[in-house]
């Protein structure tokens, strides 16, 4: 009979997240429940949009309806970008075992995708430069609209182009380990990791072309002006 080895044992598995033998050695128990975690992700979005509407109401310039839900849209993507992804780039590496509503909610969310509790090189990196890069220039958009400033349409391109390449690697990634890091349930997989990446996919893009034609026309106006100056 072979030699028995301390290697042979396969250890036991105390965590629900995928793949089934990710390495959570300091993995903690929510407190709060998934719908717990859901209302309390909604009530954070909801402060962030009244915040925006308070100062929507203190706007230097009269918005039309789209630039209005452009601002909730920016200063809401600011929120979850400093606090809730600025949180998880400070304490990756103990997120797993953390009690704290944040940390609730990036558990909640890891079912979707284990790599936020694992440490994952590519996820912290890009959620550190989300948190610090992305977020800031949502609030440059947010202020230019506000202000009716200049420098609106080129921060909301930098800002979409930037939500738009980093959610966009980040679900490719998942996808070329063929989603082993997310729970094959249709709730984790179809809502969590599809539904609510597709915002930063689908509004970005939108906001991508919006700024590009205005910036074009804006462009062609100082053109016309220049060629009309130098004719004079």
């Amino acid at each position: 009979m072979a030699d028995f080895q301390p290697q042979d044992v396969i250890p036991e598995v105390f965590h629900p997240y995928f793949p089934r033998d990710a390495a959570l050695p300091h993995y903690v128990a929510s407190k709060f429940n998934m719908s717990e975690s859901l209302t309390t992700l909604s009530a954070g979005v909801g402060l962030l949009a009244v915040i925006s509407i308070i100062l929507l109401a203190r706007a230097r310039t009269s918005l039309t309806g789209k630039d209005k839900l452009i601002v909730i849209w920016m200063i809401v993507c600011a929120g979850i970008h400093i606090i809730l992804e600025g949180y998880f780039s400070f304490n990756h590496a103990t997120l797993a075992g953390k009690q704290s509503v944040l940390a609730d909610l990036w558990r909640e969310y890891a079912h979707s995708d284990s790599r936020y509790l694992t440490s994952d090189p590519f996820t912290v990196i890009m959620e550190g430069i989300t948190a610090v890069f992305d977020g800031s220039f949502a609030i440059v958009t947010a202020y230019g609209i506000l202000a009716d400033s200049p420098i609106r349409y080129p921060a909301q391109l930098i800002t979409s182009l930037a939500q738009l390449y980093g959610d966009v690697l980040y679900m490719a990634t998942n996808y070329m380990e063929n989603y082993k890091h997310t729970n094959p349930h249709p709730y984790y997989f179809y809502f969590y990791f599809v539904t609510l990446n597709a915002f930063w996919i689908v509004i970005p893009t939108y906001l991508i072309v919006d700024a590009c034609k205005n910036i074009y026309r804006g462009m062609l106006i100082a053109q016309r002006a220049t060629t009309i100056k130098k004719s004079n």
